[in-house]
C-alpha cells in the first residue's frame, strides 16, 4: 500500500509543477502580445494623424454608382 501513496504523491506533484509551467508561459506570451499591440496601436494612431492633417481628395472622381446584378 505504500508504493500507491508514493504514485499518487508524484502525481499530484507532476500535475502541480506541469500546470505552473504552463501558467507562466501564458502570462509570457500575453505580456508580449500586450507589448506588440501597443506598439501596433501607437504606430496606426500616428498614420492616423498623418492621414488627417493632409487629406487627398482628387477633383475628377465622379459620384459613386451602385450596379445590381440582373440574371
Amino acid at each position: 500500500m505504500g508504493s500507491f501513496w508514493k504514485i499518487l504523491l508524484v502525481s499530484v506533484l507532476i500535475f502541480y509543477i506541469f500546470s505552473l509551467i504552463i501558467k507562466w508561459i501564458f502570462r509570457r506570451k500575453m505580456r508580449k502580445l500586450q507589448e506588440q499591440m501597443e506598439q501596433f496601436g501607437q504606430n496606426g494612431n500616428q498614420s492616423e494623424r498623418d492621414e488627417t492633417k493632409n487629406p487627398h481628395v482628387d477633383p475628377n472622381i465622379g459620384e459613386y454608382t451602385d450596379f445590381e446584378e440582373i440574371e
